[in-house]
């Protein structure tokens, strides 16, 4: 038999409810506790155990743990890999030069040293002009001047003086910090003072040719210097800033910000690296840029952002299936042709 039901209003008395009626004291569900880690005993005899949640559980804290501990790791071993970087990007090892042959394009390559304004030793090759023109060609980083012999037999062939420089720190010049574009305009400022004095050359006729960190080189070096009245670049980035950003960025700031602030710790004025900023200084001068349209190093829109920089008269050539450097691997002539094209359009009319 069941026991009749309580009066109306009165609770029913449960075995589990922590109520007291008629002064009966029951032990208190698992939910109505503030102590939830130790069992229930009701005098019924049987336990009800509080199930610990999941953010209390010692697997889902020793996963905090690792994952607190990864993340610290990271925060310390990427921004000191790229201080490392940092500092070998301002001193490359260097390649050994190797004296081309003479041949019909380059017949007497005259060896020739030139002095920065900074005191820095530059070394380098000359051929002369027989039409009263030169262009200065300026190698990428980490190479030497060999890197630009196909476009020097191209112009020298042409009746261009054509002279080949090695930056500093690279090939055969003198020690000094790679700044790549800050003091390299320095290095562009002694071979046109070289080819201003040149008896074989006019001083109105002068250009610049340059690949990569060269090409950045002879944007900024053109905008301050008037007498180049020609500027083609291949491969080059807009600004150091740009390059660093879209090279070492993977990991955003923590990843770019140590290559930046390692390079402006060493004297490196990365603000001045910004060719983007004056293309307009050029005044009136012809603008040439080249490019692959496979290029890993310097992707599309690094060069529209050059190109939609600079003012008129501007052009820009981009060499079908050609990565970084291949312009003369991957149409020789074409590449050839553009060059003589745009400089004796700019030097010899």
């Amino acid at each position: 038999m069941h026991a009749p039901p309580g009066p109306p209003g009165k609770l029913a008395d449960h075995p589990q409810r922590a109520k007291t009626t008629r002064g009966l004291d029951y032990p208190a569900l698992p939910h109505e506790r503030a102590d939830r880690s130790k069992p229930v005993q009701p005098r019924g005899g049987y336990i009800v155990q509080a199930t610990p949640t999941l953010k209390n559980s010692t697997p889902f804290r020793l996963v905090l743990a690792a994952l607190a501990l990864l993340l610290l790791a990271a925060g310390v071993a990427i921004p000191y890999r790229n201080v490392r970087l940092a500092r070998s990007l301002m001193h490359p090892a260097r390649k050994a030069v190797s004296r081309p042959a003479p041949d019909a394009d380059l017949p007497s390559l005259e060896d020739v040293t030139l002095r920065t304004s900074d005191g820095v030793a530059l070394r380098g090759w000359y051929q002369s002009a027989r039409n009263r023109a030169a262009v200065v060609l300026l190698h990428g980083f980490g190479e030497n001047r060999e890197q630009m012999l196909f476009e020097a037999r191209a112009l020298a062939r042409a009746g261009y003086g054509v002279l080949l420089l090695d930056f500093r720190g690279h090939g055969e010049s003198a020690d000094a910090l790679v700044t790549w574009g800050d003091r390299e305009r320095l290095d562009l400022g002694a071979a046109v003072d070289f080819l201003a004095k040149r008896p074989d050359v006019e001083a109105t006729r002068l250009g610049v040719l340059g690949f990569s960190m060269g090409g950045t080189v002879a944007m900024l070096g053109a905008e301050a210097d008037p007498r180049l009245r020609a500027v083609a670049a291949s491969g080059s980035y807009p600004s150091l800033t740009a390059d660093a950003h879209y090279s070492y960025g993977r990991w955003g700031p923590l990843s770019t910000q140590p290559v930046l602030w390692t390079m402006r710790w060493a004297g490196v004025d990365v603000d001045a690296v910004d060719a983007v900023s004056h293309l307009c200084q050029l005044g009136g001068r012809p603008l040439l840029l080249i490019n692959g349209d496979v290029d890993p190093y310097a992707p599309a829109f690094l060069q529209d952002t050059i190109f939609q920089a600079a003012c008129e008269p501007k052009s820009y050539w981009v060499v079908p299936g050609a990565k970084h450097g291949e312009y003369a691997v991957k149409a020789p002539a074409e590449y050839a042709k553009h060059l003589r094209d745009f400089f004796d359009a700019a030097l010899l009319r």
